[in-house]
Parts: C-alpha cells; structure tokens; sequence
C-alpha cells in the first residue's frame, strides 16, 4: 500500500472509516463520503504503507489512450463524445490532487456498479458502461462548476487587493467598498471573511503591513514616511499595530532584516 501507480483513472468512494493516503507526496485526509480520483502517472497510496480501518469502493478506468500531453480517449465502449473525453482529461490533468467532499450525490454510481458487476445479469455490461459514463458527466460538471468557482472567487480577492492597495491612505469605508462589488456590507463582510479568513477591516490592515515591510526594506524611508504611505494617522498608530500583528515595533524590524541580509 505504499503509494504506487494504477493503470488507469482511479476513482475511490469512502463509506466509513478515516484514510491518510498521499498522492504525489501530498497527504490527504478522506472521511466518509469523499470521493479521490488520480491520474495514471500518480503516485497514490499509504504513506506509511497501511491499509487503514474503514470501507471504501475502488474503480479503474483505463483509458484508450491518456498522459500529461496526451488528450482522454477512453475507447469504444463510451457514448461520450471525444470532445467530452478530452475535455475532461483537461480538467483532471489540471489538479495535482483531486478530492471532492462530501460528495454524497456520486455515492448511488458506485452501489449501482457494485450491484451490476456482483450480479452479472444479462446485459449488465452495458449499463455498467452507461454509469460510468453518467458518472463522468457529473464528475465534469463539479469539476467545471469549482473552477469557475475558485476563478470567481480568485478574481474577488485580487480585484479587493488592488482597489486598496492602489490607495492605501484613504480612509475605508467598508459600505463603500460593498457597492463597488455590488454587495451590502453583511453579504461583502461575509465573502471577504470567507476568502481572506479576516472580515474587511482586518485585512485592509494586513495589506497595509505587507506594504509597510516591502518599504521597510528599503534603507531610504524613514518610519514616519512609511507611516504616511501605508495610511497610518500618525508613526505612533503605524509602530503599535506593525508590533501587535508581527511581534516585534518596525524599527527593530528593520534591524533585524538588515542583519538577516548581512
């Protein structure tokens, strides 16, 4: 069970139990209901090569053909079309580890092929082939959904760093930065909070300390100077905020960073 490599696209479903497995030297902690999927060229298993108390279904799909550089065929026996295929070889090649929890709406796929594949009546070749490929499609359109999402999402954080960051001295008001996203203060608290893990005005501080130590680096700015730019109302307001959030005032800072860099 140490991590090793499957032939294949490998899809597992947790039904009870805890899993620490590692995929590509990263570990993962599965709990029920999670789904893990891995590519062919990962290295997936125990990293301390054990198998772990629980249950859990395990599916391989092996492809017609499949790499890093090379588009998802998965042969002749799916109805998916080939742009489908390859499309969703695109989105499984773009994340290094894939585990989608709490993924409670995939679960009947796997007790139905259980229940196919145990059984073998006539036929059940063919609806096994139509689960997986049932399966796909709802894998794709999750897997679509979250990278819109985390775009969406990425895009918010980077757009609300620059409006603030490009004017770090005006004074902030959380109602009138809310209407620039088209948002009441709870809802913009919320998503700020959600994303950034700090509520608005925490966070504007935080960018106001990352700027103040990029120009504390800087020999040629004085601290009252920096004060200013960074919108600190006074050098005493900027010395005991800079000491409360990194433990030490930005004189000594400065020091210490000088002598870090010889």
């Amino acid at each position: 069970m140490f991590p090793h490599m499957h032939p294949g696209i490998g899809i597992r479903f947790i039904h009870s139990g805890k899993f620490q497995w590692s995929v590509e030297g990263q570990e993962v902690e599965l709990l029920p209901d999670d789904l893990s999927i891995t590519n062919p060229w990962q290295l997936y298993g125990s990293p301390h090569g054990k198998t772990d108390i629980g249950e859990y279904t395990w599916m391989l799909v092996k492809p017609e053909t499949y790499g890093t550089n090379t588009p998802l065929s998965l042969g002749s026996w799916t109805q998916l079309s080939q742009n489908f295929q390859k499309n969703l070889g695109d989105l499984l090649t773009k994340e290094n580890t894939i585990v989608l929890r709490n993924a409670k709406k995939l679960k009947k796929y796997f007790v139905e092929m259980k229940n196919e594949l145990c059984g073998q009546e006539t036929g059940y070749e063919i609806i096994a082939g139509n689960l997986i490929d049932n399966f796909f499609i709802e894998l794709y359109r999750h897997l679509s959904n979250r990278k819109q999402r985390i775009e969406k999402e990425y895009n918010f954080t980077e757009e609300l760093t620059t409006i603030i960051t490009n004017d770090l001295n005006k004074k902030w008001i959380i109602e009138d930065l809310a209407l620039q996203f088209g948002m009441g203060k709870t809802k913009f608290t919320d998503e700020v909070k959600k994303l950034t893990g700090y509520p608005p005005a925490s966070f504007i501080i935080n960018l106001k300390i990352e700027k103040a130590i990029e120009l504390l680096k800087n020999e040629t700015n004085n601290l009252s100077e920096i004060a200013l730019v960074c919108g600190f109302s006074s050098l005493q307001h900027f010395t005991s905020t800079f000491s409360n959030r990194i433990g030490i005032g930005p004189a000594k800072f400065r020091v210490a960073n000088r002598k870090q860099n010889g």
